[in-house]
């Protein structure tokens, strides 16, 4: 059975390793890759916060000159929470879930003070910035990275399996490869894109991050 991992490279790290080891055959077929834009950092410079949903927003940051030392950090997951301390940022808050609702909540329950920084991409979803704003924070949103398609490689065959990590990546499968496909979605946010874009809501199952869901079909023949 062949599995298509569709995330950008870097991110997922060892888990083509582990469903290799399961006797599945791994493709690897980034549907999206990210490129950082020009952006001016100077609106993030008074935030005593700086929020960050992705590793891509990280990487974008330290590309575009933006120093972590001394600020208070937060992190929507443990690879963006890992790529920060690489950097050698102090991560003060990790959201429980690899969601934007789940870092604004855990944000919001510690309710420290000071502006917030928020460096994203261009299809970050409004969600974290209302949710702080409506509890009365200041926030200043910079773009720093944008995420572009990849096209899928015509001459490929379908494989049995596609694991999609992003709703850029839902949006970016062809509509013949997604309705044919069985569909895996990472986490919840992904897991509503496949409804979102017509396929068929039947033909993806949401796997965890640490690992797939009791009725996930990831199993070798």
């Amino acid at each position: 059975m062949r599995i298509a991992l569709t995330q950008s490279e870097g991110r997922l790290e060892g888990l083509q390793e582990r469903l290799e080891a399961m006797g599945l055959e791994v493709l690897r077929l980034p549907l999206v890759r990210t490129q950082t834009l020009p952006a001016d950092l100077t609106p993030l410079a008074d935030c005593r916060w700086w929020l960050f949903t992705s590793v891509s927003a990280v990487r974008a940051v330290l590309e575009l000159g933006g120093g972590l030392q001394g600020r208070a950090l937060g992190a929507v997951g443990r690879a963006t929470q890992q790529a920060l301390e690489e950097a050698g940022g102090r991560v003060d808050l990790v959201a429980p879930e690899e969601t934007a609702e789940s870092l604004a909540e855990a944000f919001l329950a510690q309710r420290p003070f000071g502006f917030v920084g928020l460096p994203q991409g261009n299809r970050a979803r409004p969600v974290l910035a209302q949710r702080l704003r409506e509890a009365g924070y200041v926030v200043r949103s910079v773009v720093v990275y944008q995420t572009q398609p990849v096209p899928w490689p015509p001459e490929l065959p379908v494989p049995e399996l596609v694991l999609l990590s992003s709703p850029s990546a839902v949006e970016a499968l062809p509509e013949a490869v997604g309705r044919q496909a069985h569909l895996l979605a990472l986490g919840p946010t992904t897991g509503r894109g496949p409804i979102r874009t017509g396929f068929l809501a039947h033909s993806g199952a949401q796997a965890q991050r640490g690992g797939c869901s009791r009725n996930s079909p990831i199993h070798p023949r």
